[in-house]
């Protein structure tokens, strides 16, 4: 084996371990969503209280991203991502051990906190390791572990419930979070070439992102598409309420969703190779902007039938699983000293428009009906999809020659 390959195997090998360590986070937030109800009547505590483990994970993950971005750019990436891993696997244990729903909650807290790492230290370490003309591909097998996450968390929860009591979840999670630790103690180098330099929390690095129209573009995509997202899964129900489907046929109009955008990530593969990144977000937030408003439409016009609904669930699921690598590997084209940044405010957005669509959703639906909840997000992605043709610029893809 020539020294190039071996130095392909050893970036592969780190790309597993940190694309690991970024599967962790969805996978927790869902992995015991199937014994909700068992948590709340074994822990004495109300849906409120029981959606509120939920809800705060994810706020932490929003809000950490602000700290763990500039923390990894200043200390650098394994000297973040070990001891969040670290911070991870206490807080599985705390939840594992929790006699009361307060010492779960706040176990939850710790695992957010400690997980917040994963995400945000394996995009950058991708841009740190990969040529500009290699990135896409590497971002593309990041971004398909992170949505394995969620897919693979109620379904291994739920066999897990099937056979153990709940919060032997917990005790997975803190096996494969010690496991995911280990691997990248062993195989992760400090990537970041200057670690150290600066205050690791200057504002200077946020306004470094937020200053570039490029970066705006990308984070107001980021925000309009997974408040799409969010909305289609609050609101899937009741469009599928109207065709009179059982409770597990409802759930099978989630299939569509799900699988598509895993069907996304895996395609675009084919594409990066011949398109640019830009193309791709430009194309794909066009399309996906046309499949909403094709359902606003058909619904308008009483013309919507369950094959069309499912039809427009996969485009947009297939379409925002194709536009997500570009996304991440244009903002780490973008920054070299603020790429943890960058991708901490990305992801942030992210969140924050997971957090806003089902809120959103549920205001303009009470006010105005259902249909005006898919044009107003027909208009968001049409306004994101016009911000990424008119303000989108890759310095990577002009270096590649692209």
């Amino acid at each position: 084996m020539n020294e190039t390959a071996d130095a392909a195997v050893v970036r592969a090998k780190i790309l597993a371990g940190v694309s690991a360590a970024a599967f962790l986070g969805p996978f927790t937030q869902t992995v015991y969503v199937p014994s909700l109800l068992e948590i709340g009547a074994d822990l004495a505590a109300d849906t409120l209280m029981v959606n509120l483990t939920i809800s705060i994970f994810t706020a932490i993950l929003a809000a950490s991203s602000f700290v763990v971005g500039p923390l990894a750019d200043h200390r650098g990436r394994r000297a973040v991502l070990l001891p969040g891993l670290g911070v991870y696997v206490a807080g599985c244990l705390l939840c594992l051990l929790a006699p009361s729903y307060w010492a779960f909650l706040a176990g939850r807290v710790v695992q957010a906190c400690g997980i917040s790492t994963g995400s945000v230290v394996a995009a950058a370490v991708i841009g740190d390791l990969y040529a500009v003309d290699e990135r896409p591909q590497a971002m593309n097998r990041y971004q398909l572990m992170v949505f394995l996450g969620p897919v693979a968390g109620p379904v291994i929860g739920g066999l897990i419930a099937a056979h153990l009591h709940w919060q032997w979840a917990f005790g997975v999670l803190m096996a494969v979070g010690l496991a995911v630790m280990l691997y990248n103690a062993t195989t992760l180098p400090e990537t970041l070439a200057r670690a150290g330099a600066g205050n690791p929390l200057a504002l200077s690095r946020i306004r470094v992102v937020v200053r570039s129209a490029s970066a705006r573009s990308i984070l107001l995509l980021g925000f309009s598409q997974f408040y799409g997202y969010y909305v289609f899964l609050v609101f899937l129900p009741q469009l599928a309420e109207r065709f009179a489907l059982s409770t597990s046929g409802k759930g099978l109009a989630f299939v569509p969703l799900t699988a598509g955008i895993l069907a996304g990530i895996e395609a675009v593969k084919r594409w990066l190779p011949r398109q640019t990144g830009t193309r791709i977000m430009s194309a794909t937030s066009y399309g996906i902007c046309a499949s909403v408003l094709a359902l606003w439409l058909a619904s308008t016009a009483g013309a919507l039938s369950l094959g069309l609904l499912l039809l427009a669930t996969l485009l947009y699921g297939m379409l925002l699983g194709a536009s997500l690598p570009a996304q991440s590997t244009a903002l780490v084209n973008l920054f070299t000293a603020e790429r943890a940044t960058a991708m901490g405010i990305y992801n942030f957005t992210r969140f924050m428009g997971a957090a806003a669509g089902p809120l959103l959703g549920a205001m303009i639906a009470g006010a105005f009906g259902l249909n005006a909840v898919l044009l107003s997000l027909g208009l968001l992605l049409l306004a994101a999809a016009w911000a990424i043709q008119r303000g989108m610029t890759d310095p990577g893809e002009a270096a590649a020659g692209r």
